[in-house]
């Protein structure tokens, strides 16, 4: 600057230097610093934040940068050339998007005039999903029953498998793993829903058990499995059948009582109640069926046979099983009476 004196009139030249006073507090352009970060980051990573600004100078301006504790994040502060000071957001423990989805923070500057002055901003960490997490199924085993006589399109069972990652990563689709073409033949699953349907006919006598793999895959190919075991109920949906095992016809009239003259062997394919069977004979013949080993007759005289009177018979037998209802047949034995000098 240049001073002009009066009397005797002269000029001088003089410098006023003006000396800083803290009158400004650290200012952040934004309101809200936002970052993305994935939850596969790795401990360690650095995040560059925005710098605060401070209208003063020297030791007035920014010196320092500081957050509160918290369980992810640490500040780095450094330097740059010229003694501007920066700081990094450094990830010391990782993130896990399914157990927090997002981390808020608040960042701190702080210039070193005294008393000093501070500005803050808001952090807003929004934590980006990875795939790694496997659907999961409600439960390993699947138990289920169902009648042999069940109706095509009958739902069988639903699995239900929930993926914890998000979007894409936590889309899953199930499908049949390992089972054998008889078992796709018989069941559908919708690869959607998880909906087990009935597409083919079921036979107890056939296969009583089916034991189905399920396979729950997610968006980018994480898989894990389930078992389906469909347990057949029985129907009573077979007659007994009536075999002659030995018949020794024709009979001398002179037999003795209780003399064995056949072998009658009787078969039910249901199980339990549905295959117990209960044979009889008409009345009004002179013979019985006498209970064997299991499932055979044996058909003996009741009373003395005489082919004078009577030289064939003609002998029904029934078989009925204890099925609700109950099934039976019949089956009608020709039987010759052999003459003997008698008379």
């Amino acid at each position: 600057q240049e001073l002009v004196l009066q009397n005797p009139l002269e000029s001088r030249r003089i410098n006023i230097n003006v000396q800083d006073v803290n009158d400004n507090s650290p200012i952040f352009k934004k309101d809200l610093i936002k970052l993305e970060i994935s939850e596969s980051a790795d401990k360690g990573s650095r995040f560059l934040l925005e710098e605060a600004h401070d209208a003063d100078i020297g030791t007035n301006s920014v010196q320092s940068y500081s957050i509160a504790q918290n369980e992810h994040f640490t500040l780095s502060v450094s330097s740059k050339a010229g003694g501007r000071v920066y700081c990094e957001l450094v990830l010391d423990k990782e993130l896990d998007r399914e157990r927090e989805q997002e981390v808020s923070l608040i960042l701190t500057a702080v210039d070193g005039g005294t008393p000093p002055r501070s500005g803050t901003v808001a952090i807003h960490v929004t934590v980006l999903d990875a795939n790694d997490n496997a659907p999961v199924f409600s439960q390993p085993v699947y138990k289920v029953s169902m009648p042999e006589n069940s109706p095509l399109d009958s739902v069988v069972a639903t699995v239900s498998a929930t993926d914890a990652d998000y979007g894409v990563n936590g889309e899953v689709s199930y499908e049949f793993s390992h089972v054998s073409e008889i078992d796709l033949g018989t069941f559908s699953l919708d690869p959607n829903s998880g909906q087990i349907v009935l597409i083919g006919s079921l036979d107890y006598e056939e296969e009583t058990t089916f034991e189905l793999q399920v396979q729950a895959t997610d968006g980018l190919g994480l898989v894990s499995f389930a078992t389906v075991v469909i347990e057949i109920l029985d129907v009573n949906d077979n007659a007994p059948v009536i075999l002659t095992d030995t018949l020794y016809s024709p009979v001398p009239e002179n037999v003795p009582l209780s003399t064995e003259v056949g072998i009658i062997n009787v078969q039910d394919r249901d199980a339990d109640n549905n295959g117990q069977v209960h044979c009889s004979l008409q009345q009004n013949v002179p013979f019985k069926l006498v209970p064997s080993i299991k499932n055979y007759y044996s058909l003996v005289t009741t009373s003395e046979l005489d082919r004078e009177l009577v030289s064939d018979y003609n002998i029904t037998i029934t078989a009925t099983d204890e099925g609700s209802p109950p099934l039976s047949s019949s089956k009608t034995i020709h039987l010759s009476v052999a003459d003997v000098n008698d008379n």
